[in-house]
């Protein structure tokens, strides 16, 4: 009797503050004085054990956790379409019949109203879309909850599907810092990128309070990189380069795509791997002016020395070591 009446209190009774649970040890402690309010604690955890996330999931005995992705949070049961029972045998074909109208008759009353539905097949292009894209989970569940939210406030309704769902995605993205740019999401969705931009404005102003800042240029750094398939040395030298720059205004109203091939393209050349200005703008999807005129905005107003220092200029000389000769800037 006095052990549960311990396991009921919910607060410590010596300061009055909250107690937390250790499970591990099976001990309930004071979070403010540490007293040990009760030891030898049952384990309410599984009594099995897994190696590594793959035998975990295989050993579960729950169905899947909730989702925002799907309109019913993934809480409904789906009809499979098997051909054997439970026992390995086959069906006949009437009760193959009988499970298929079965199946068709709960699609459709999973999604009753024309709420259900317009949802329902919005978060369905979102999860297509992030499929195409490659994207985390956590990015088609923001994705997902901000077009709820929309949905909600009824911002969304005549909308265009498409156009809602990329502009949700794009948002998502910048959220949880994936890099992933607005010619990608259009090209996913089969929509116009000035199409994409306007739907974003419209879900940024209704969704969110704060300013979501875009991604930053070391993202782009790397993924330009990854995507060219040139030295890492290239890599470092370019953050360097970047982290040595950032804090100027130079930069200010630039795309960040065309930035960050301009630094590749600079460390490129000062590291002996010699990328073609051509082949940078293809994987950052720039024109090869563009990256010109960034490395020359970056060589006219910063030195660069032994490859790791950046220092402002003092004079009109475009670079102070024997690398200058190999920029082709035009």
């Amino acid at each position: 009797m006095e052990r549960r009446n311990r396991s009921s209190q919910k607060s410590c009774p010596f300061c009055g503050k909250s107690i937390i649970g250790d499970c591990y040890r099976g001990e309930l402690i004071c979070s403010s004085c540490g007293f040990v309010v009760e030891d030898h604690n049952e384990y309410q955890g599984p009594e099995w054990k897994a190696m590594d996330l793959e035998e975990k999931q295989r050993k579960v005995r729950v169905g899947a956790p909730r989702t925002l992705s799907l309109h019913d949070n993934g809480l409904t049961t789906v009809i499979g379409t098997g051909l054997k029972d439970s026992h390995g045998i086959s069906l006949s074909p009437y009760m193959r019949m009988s499970i298929k109208k079965m199946k068709k008759w709960q699609k459709r009353i999973r999604t009753a109203s024309s709420e259900e539905r317009s949802l329902s097949a919005v978060l369905s292009k979102i999860n297509e879309i992030s499929n195409n894209l490659n994207l985390p989970k956590t990015v088609t569940e923001t994705a997902a909850h901000t077009y709820r939210i929309l949905a909600k406030k009824k911002v969304a309704k005549s909308r265009s599907i498409m156009g809602m769902a990329g502009a949700s995605i794009y948002l998502a993205c910048r959220k949880c810092r994936v890099s992933r740019s607005l010619k990608e999401v259009s090209r996913a969705t089969n929509a116009d990128k000035r199409t994409i931009a306007k739907y974003y404005r419209l879900v940024l102003k209704e969704t969110e309070k704060e300013y979501v800042p875009p991604l930053s240029l070391g993202k782009y750094i790397s993924k330009l990189v990854n995507t060219i398939k040139i030295d890492p040395k290239v890599e470092r030298l370019a953050i360097h380069l970047m982290s040595e720059i950032s804090n100027s205004k130079i930069f200010d109203g630039k795309a960040p795509a065309g930035i960050a091939a301009s630094f590749v393209y600079i460390s490129s050349m000062l590291s002996g791997a010699h990328v073609p200005q051509r082949e940078i703008a293809e994987a950052a999807e720039v024109t090869e002016v563009t990256i010109r005129n960034r490395s020359r905005e970056i060589l006219n107003n910063f030195m660069i020395r032994q490859y790791l220092k950046v220092i402002p200029k003092d004079g009109d000389e475009i670079l102070a070591d024997r690398y200058h000769k190999s920029l082709n800037l035009g």
